[in-house]
């Protein structure tokens, strides 16, 4: 018998019956790893970390006026094609609810191929389209793998992504399903999008990054901030931020032992998108505060991004608590959807929707 593989942390090819993936699927607290490394590099003058690209930085044009949304790709702001997945009902009806699924870090849209399977074969009315992310492993432009300039690009994309899947199927409810990185992309995107006519009904949550170790200093954060300004396209490894070589991301896969076979996996990522993301982590609460949405949390006992009492408290943020649901798994890690309960969590997302009145 074959070894399963396991893609990194937000990645997965056609793979077994798992996949690896998410938000740096290292131990890293994103934030103060990073200081810890950048605080080494600044004061020893060390040269351990790779350059970025030279190309020049993204430049966002002014809004185009057109955008298509063809068989495997879409057409974002600035022209550029990326491509999707989708997991269409196989009846060939249309769907009555679009889940817009994103990915994490270092991923790709194939990290949603059990959940997308998983609503062909045990829920009508179903589909997932899962787009592949600005600055990540399927990237069309090779020199902006692992950077990106703006968070307000992934929220431009996942709009103009959901305004093409809604023209698409114009009588569906839209609802987004973010894992890790992409759960914070999906909760910046409603917070900003929320009065959009093509905008999303409901969100999912899936392994959610919540908050950044209280007992890091404020110091070490402006630092951070201060040293992407300066050095914005250097590149950082996540292993070496990691600090740790065995990271459970399921019950039974070790991080370091599959990123080799992962095919998208980014070897590095620039001071200024790990910047970007920490902004977005620490700025979730004020997102929630905006959001009335009916949201669903789903998190791990033994996720090592978020401790369970930290999502608790997150959940309660909302404008309307009473529309959160929080399925919290105590046994379960980082990457659900492929963890050893993930039936469990993929029935439990089937009755969360079956359970919705959406207007």
């Amino acid at each position: 018998m074959k070894e399963k593989i396991f893609p990194l942390t937000h990645s997965v090819p056609e793979l077994r019956r798992g996949h690896l993936k998410d938000l740096g699927s290292l131990r890293f607290d994103v934030t103060f790893a990073l200081l810890l490394l950048v605080s080494g590099f600044i004061l020893s003058g060390c040269a351990g970390h790779s350059q970025a690209s030279q190309a020049a930085p993204n430049q966002k044009p002014s809004q185009a006026d057109e955008h298509h949304l063809a068989s495997g790709s879409y057409s974002s702001f600035d022209h550029s094609d990326f491509s999707f997945r989708k997991w269409l009902p196989l009846d060939g009806s249309n769907p009555s609810i679009v889940i817009v699924g994103l990915h994490g870090i270092s991923g790709a849209s194939q990290d949603f191929h059990n959940l997308g399977k998983h609503f062909q074969e045990s829920m009508e009315g179903v589909a997932v389209y899962a787009p592949e992310l600005r600055g990540q492993g399927n990237d069309p432009i090779t020199s902006r793998r692992g950077d990106i300039q703006s968070r307000e690009y992934w929220l431009d994309d996942l709009r103009i992504f959901t305004r093409l899947v809604r023209q698409q199927h114009p009588q569906a409810d839209i609802i987004w399903c973010g894992e890790s990185m992409g759960a914070l992309i999906a909760l910046h995107g409603l917070a900003s999008f929320r009065d959009e006519p093509f905008g999303c009904k409901a969100l999912i949550l899936s392994s959610p990054i919540v908050g950044i170790d209280q007992h890091i200093p404020s110091w070490k954060k402006h630092l951070l901030r201060l040293t992407s300004r300066l050095f914005p396209r250097m590149k950082v490894s996540l292993e070496a931020l990691a600090g740790k070589d065995e990271v459970l991301m399921t019950k039974d896969s070790i991080h370091q032992e599959q990123a080799s076979n992962n095919p998208y996996h980014i070897p590095a990522f620039t001071l200024r998108l790990l910047n970007n993301l920490g902004v977005m982590i620490e700025s979730s609460p004020q997102c929630a505060k905006k959001i009335n949405q009916p949201v669903l949390i789903l998190h791990g006992g033994h996720d090592i991004f978020s401790q369970p009492d930290a999502v608790e408290a997150f959940s309660g943020q909302f404008l309307q608590p009473d529309r959160v649901r929080r399925n919290f798994y105590p046994e379960s890690y980082h990457l659900l959807f492929y963890g050893h309960e993930r039936d469990r969590v993929l029935s439990d997302i089937s009755q969360w929707i079956k359970s919705l009145r959406l207007p």
